[in-house]
């Protein structure tokens, strides 16, 4: 049997928060190297200094986003997002900062720390009914558990995430839920059982359409089976598994995942005999995670490197490292990690010259009774655990150590307990199981388009067989004759009221795509980026670089936020009004500062799981702005938005004190009617939004005394 490694299943990826179904950061579109989400949302937060829900959110994004490549950064973040959501008294985002905050603890390898803050954000979400962010805390518990190579309980935990996730249908965050479930039975070396787990995630995360971050579920899932191949000594199908999963974590810049995966890459390697190509992937491993500064994973890196050069007979170099990292696995629980070092110190006590024993202060004639106490604790901690592959390793050393000492029958019952426990781990049943899984999910996509093919087939065969039933009865009798004219007749009828309807129904989704392209032309007034980039060549030609800059950097972002809302037919209130709130900053800034705005929002409404459809208050505000704030010669204009839930209804309400539109509808309001954009399309969504969900929104417009009133009404809606 092989030697055991440190071998780091990649799958175990945390769910964070963000607030958005609890504690979930997943984002759809292009992914982004992490450090260029950082570097964009540090200048929103420049852009943003008011100290709110919005700057709340940039926070948390921060914190979760610092995780994979500087979670002592992540932490600093983390405290003040903590402060400012009980300064704004917001539970929801309370909760999505304390899990950021042990998601970064968790990347650091100190897992108490992360386990209370944990423990904080579980309470919160178990007081307000939030099943996603339960969901989001019982798998970043299991990973805890799974640290301290608790197996069964991570296992208990993880499957408690999955029920939740598959009642919520929340596909993305499954996908991770049951791929760390996966890892749990790995590491008791169940690996049919693990490979399985691995394709249902593999499964979940392709019909989902891979949402950005669940990116990572999909090469976490191939690392995993790399695992498993290198666990059944097939070691090319190891690398493949590996190198592919590599190329996505390079896409994604996740170091944490990337140095993870050298280290895989290294064991497949070792185990190949090429132990110094090994090293160069383990040593590669080692930089990034002391960048990091996650102490467990130094310790894997480090007792790779040992066996390594314990393999080569250089054990003076291995037996520093070896008792560095035993030093680290006591302090972290780490009963799997502590287990593989003493075995592997046990090894060298066994077969080192005396000379390196001299050093360790370690008589020689006792070799064999002080290898026998780090091979018998290597056993009994695998045995804590329930990790049939330590246990395996631990009885051939030991029966090995016994053989070399001239105890035959010890040396016996150890091979023979050996031997059972490796027939139990891997056989050939295992191997044609675990074949048969991964060959049937790949059938099962292959299958899908031949059973369209076959179904086409055999209706064209069945037409046939039909045409000359119908020839033949034909034939026989007029009356069967008559009987299939009038068949065919109403066939025929038939085939014309379903050609009517499914028209009726062609030129319905002809109306929406016609309303939905209208609307996506409408988001933005082409004379408002016209005059936004006339603004910014204003301030570049008066030498002004710095307001220039600032005012082209929340031009992006609105962009930016208008171009990924109109990829959904619904977004979170929340993002929608802070796209809201870029477009009125770049507004004012334009007109010299002459209007201000307020934003009121129910305490009662969750911003993030409120789902309404993206810029549909924009075309009114861009209203109040235009056609009166600015006719206005004085310059105390004033945007008051209200957000309130009224029953099962969102009313959203705008008022400027511009010049107003009168008693009567100015021709404003009769020309966008009739406009394809601006109001006249709102009208249309509305409509459109009233006929597919048989709901009943509206839209109101008053004259006020000193300006106008605006009265939207959407049916409320959450995200889960």
């Amino acid at each position: 049997m092989k030697q055991n490694r440190i071998f780091r299943s990649l799958s175990f990826q945390p769910m964070v928060g963000m607030s958005l179904m609890g504690l979930f950061c997943v984002i759809s579109g292009v992914v982004f190297p992490q450090q260029a989400v950082i570097d964009s949302l540090q200048k929103e937060l420049e852009l943003h200094p008011a100290h709110d829900s919005v700057r709340l959110t940039i926070l948390n994004e921060m914190v979760y986003a610092y995780y994979g490549i500087n979670p002592d950064k992540g932490l600093e973040t983390a405290d003040r997002a903590i402060e400012l959501a009980t300064a704004l008294n917001i539970p929801g985002k309370l909760a999505a900062s304390y899990s950021n905050k042990g998601v970064n603890y968790w990347a650091k390898g100190n897992d108490s720390l992360a386990l209370d803050m944990y423990l904080k954000a579980l309470s919160i979400h178990a007081a307000s009914g939030n099943a996603a962010g339960m969901a989001t805390m019982y798998n970043n518990i299991g990973l805890l558990y799974f640290n301290k190579s608790l197996y069964d309980k991570a296992i208990e935990y993880h499957q408690k995430a999955v029920d939740k996730l598959k009642l919520l249908g929340d596909s993305s965050r499954l996908a991770i839920a049951l791929n760390n479930t996966g890892v749990d039975y790995q590491y008791l070396a169940d690996y049919p059982k693990a490979v399985d787990y691995y394709l249902q995630a593999l499964s979940v995360y392709n019909k989902s359409g891979g949402p950005q971050r669940a990116g990572k579920v999909e090469a976490d899932v191939y690392s995993n089976l790399g695992i498993v191949y290198k666990n059944m000594e097939e070691y090319s199908s190891a690398i493949a598994y590996q190198e592919k999963a590599l190329t996505i974590y390079e896409k994604l810049n996740n170091r944490q995942s990337m140095a993870a995966c050298y280290g895989n890459l290294g064991v497949v390697f070792d185990l190949q005999m090429q132990h110094e190509k090994a090293i160069e992937y383990y040593q590669k491993a080692l930089a990034v995670n002391e960048v990091l500064g996650n102490q467990r994973r130094i310790a894997s890196d480090l007792t790779n490197i040992a066996i390594a050069y314990t393999e080569m007979k250089q054990y003076e170099k291995a037996l520093p490292y070896l008792q560095r990292t035993l030093a680290i696995y006591r302090v972290a629980d780490d009963k799997n990690g502590a287990s593989i070092t003493l075995s592997k110190i046990g090894e060298i006590y066994l077969h080192a010259p005396d000379s390196i024993l001299l050093q360790q202060q370690i008589n020689p004639a006792e070799r064999y009774k002080i290898a026998e106490q780090y091979q018998q604790e290597a056993f009994q901690l695998a045995k804590d655990i329930g990790a049939l592959d330590r246990q395996a390793e631990a009885l051939q050393n030991l029966g090995n150590l016994y053989e070399a000492a001239g105890q035959t029958k010890k040396a016996l019952v150890s091979y023979k307990q050996y031997q059972v426990l490796r027939d139990s781990i891997l056989n050939d049943e295992m191997k044609v199981e675990i074949a048969k899984k991964v060959t049937a999910f790949e059938f099962e996509k292959k299958e899908a388009l031949l059973v369209h093919e076959h179904d086409k087939q055999f209706a064209l065969a069945e037409a046939e067989i039909n045409r000359q039933r119908v020839i033949r009865n034909a034939a026989i009798a007029g009356v069967a004759g008559l009987a299939i004219v009038f068949l065919f007749s109403f066939r025929l009828y038939k085939k014309k009221r379903d050609a009517e309807e499914k028209r009726k129904d062609i030129e319905f989704k002809m109306q929406v795509t016609d309303i939905e392209m209208k609307a996506l032309r409408s988001q933005m007034n082409p004379h408002f980026i016209f005059n936004a980039l006339n603004s910014i060549r204003h301030y570049v030609a008066q030498n002004n670089i710095k307001l220039a800059e600032e005012y082209l950097v929340r031009f992006s972002l609105l962009m930016r936020q208008v171009f990924e809302n109109s990829n959904h037919k619904k977004v979170p209130l929340a993002d929608d009004l802070h796209a809201l709130e870029l477009y009125m900053q770049i507004e004012a800034a334009r007109l010299d500062n002459k209007f201000n705005y307020q934003i009121h929002i129910d305490s009662i409404i969750d911003t993030e799981n409120t789902m309404i459809p993206p810029l549909l208050l924009q075309p009114f505000v861009e209203n109040s702005i235009w056609h009166g704030i600015t006719p206005k010669a004085a310059g105390d204009g004033l945007i008051k938005i209200n957000i309130a839930r009224q029953s099962e209804m969102i009313r959203c309400v705008i008022e400027d004190n511009g010049v107003g539109i009168g008693t009567e509808r100015t021709p404003i309001y009769e020309e966008e009617k009739e406009s394809p954009s601006g109001i006249g399309i709102t009208r249309a969504r509305i409509n459109l939004l009233n006929h597919e969900q048989k709901a009943n929104a509206s839209l109101y417009m008053y004259p006020l005394d000193n300006g106008t009133k605006v009265e939207i009404n959407l049916p409320f809606e959450l995200n889960f």
